[in-house]
């Protein structure tokens, strides 16, 4: 076990914003953070065509949301109220405005480049830390947590600059509101 596991991890609220083409993906990716004992806001949940449609019905059907807006309130206020936005790539522009309303809300993004992904500047900007793949993010994560309970009394002197910028990002977060201490 890592020095930075603990057994007893506090609760961080997580969104994961991506693609359809990624609901596979995605989901795997919610596993894992909840096997850290995360808490997932899951749109893969959410997003489900009635059975039947074409691909062609199903891309109409998630681009207008015929279930009265109940996806795109979910989404919108799961950006808005997250500890922490994972940006899940390559994705469209959907996830681009997830990203977005979390920045513009002070919840920090942490982006999983797409393999072929080359950011443009306002998501470049937006996202507080990228990583090159889910393994990556995962262990951010889990030693973020780690930090989180402790207090966050040794995150200042973290050696890893990326766990300590992430760190910092979730820590004012909750400091302004958010789930964990």
């Amino acid at each position: 076990m890592p020095p930075y596991a603990m057994s007893s991890r506090p609760a961080l609220t997580i969104y994961v914003a991506g693609s359809f083409k990624h609901k596979h993906g995605v989901r795997l990716l919610g596993r894992e953070l909840r096997a850290l004992g995360c808490r997932m806001l899951d749109w893969t949940e959410k997003a489900v065509p009635p059975p039947g449609l074409t691909p062609a019905q199903r891309r109409i059907w998630m681009d207008t949301d015929r279930d009265g807006g109940q996806v795109y309130e979910f989404c919108r206020n799961a950006c808005l109220t997250a500890d922490l936005v994972i940006y899940y790539g390559a994705s469209g522009q959907d996830a681009g405005v997830e990203v977005g309303l979390a920045a513009g809300a002070g919840v920090p993004v942490l982006g999983i480049r797409g393999p072929l992904e080359g950011p443009g500047l306002m998501l470049h900007g937006a996202v507080c830390l990228w990583v090159d793949g889910a393994e990556e993010a995962l262990d951010l994560v889990e030693r973020v947590l780690a930090h989180a309970g402790t207090g966050w009394t040794a995150l200042d002197a973290e050696a890893d600059g990326a766990v300590r910028r992430l760190g910092e990002a979730v820590r004012r977060r909750c400091a302004a509101g958010g789930t964990l201490p």
